[in-house]
């Protein structure tokens, strides 16, 4: 039987996932309640027990209205029975009665991936991994840690007008989730970053500018105040930063079910993964 969730079904799904996927049980009944919402988040059960959940959490995409599925899991004594392939075949209904046109979703391994492309899903967002040495430039300036939820929404539609919108929850929920582990924030009028220190590297889970060169000025205003010389940067596979570079990386699926697709490329980043 397929139904979407309620209050009562919260304890034994938060459970599911955080065995499944390592999260905090404060985190996991974040997104359940206040991101997807319990309306769209569906449930499998069999002999009265919860075998598969699947969220569908609102989001946007060039002001089309569509799903991201988030938290796809079965357990393990009833997978490759077809529990999760039906679940998203009655989730894809019910969303569709709600307006929503498409799914996009982040497989987190290629054993998910393959599924996820058995149920035509097709490749829709990739990104480009750059190494870079970072100069020393002294007069570097930048604001840091001065990105809110708010902020990233304004500069995400200013230099991604393609992306892919969480819900404002979401994006609260995400920046929390990404200062909480450690994240630094890099901005200037032209451009911004979100960084980890890592080892003696600066990981750039996103970077946005209008030109290799105010890019480049991110860079070394990150390295005066870190002191690291070196960047590993996550770009939009056709964004006009360091074109060319880099390894092609497959990151995010869609399946657009009541909608044509984009002509143009899509980009996801910083969605809850």
């Amino acid at each position: 039987m397929y139904r979407s969730a309620r209050e009562q079904d919260v304890s034994a799904l938060c459970e599911l996932w955080c065995q499944s996927f390592g999260m905090s049980a404060e985190n996991a009944q974040r997104i359940l309640t206040e991101v997807a919402e319990l309306e769209n988040v569906y449930l499998a059960e069999e002999e009265g027990q919860i075998v598969s959940v699947l969220a569908a959490i609102p989001v946007t995409m060039q002001q089309l209205p569509g799903v991201y599925f988030y938290g796809a899991v079965t357990k393990e004594e009833w997978r490759h029975k077809g529990k999760m392939a039906g679940l998203l075949e009655y989730t894809k209904q019910q969303q569709t009665l709600k307006g929503k046109r498409y799914g996009v979703v982040i497989p987190r391994s290629q054993q998910a991936a393959l599924f996820w492309k058995k149920q035509k899903f097709v490749p829709y967002v990739r990104l480009r991994r750059v190494d870079r040495s970072i100069r020393r430039n002294l007069w570097a300036q930048a604001n840091f840690d001065s990105i809110t939820a708010a902020r990233l929404g304004q500069l995400r539609e200013k230099y991604a007008p393609n992306a892919v919108f969480l819900p404002k929850n979401g994006l609260v929920a995400e920046i929390l989730a990404m200062y909480s582990h450690g994240a630094t924030t890099v901005e200037t009028d032209k451009g911004y970053g979100i960084f980890f220190e890592k080892g003696d590297i600066l990981e750039f889970t996103e970077l946005f500018a209008q030109s290799d060169y105010e890019a480049q000025l991110l860079l070394e205003a990150a390295r005066e105040r870190t002191g690291l010389e070196k960047a590993q940067i996550l770009l939009a596979e056709n964004g006009e930063i360091c074109l060319g570079e880099g390894q092609i990386e497959e990151y995010a699926l869609a399946c657009f079910w009541a909608v044509q697709s984009p002509s143009s490329d899509g980009y996801m980043r910083l969605m809850l993964d």
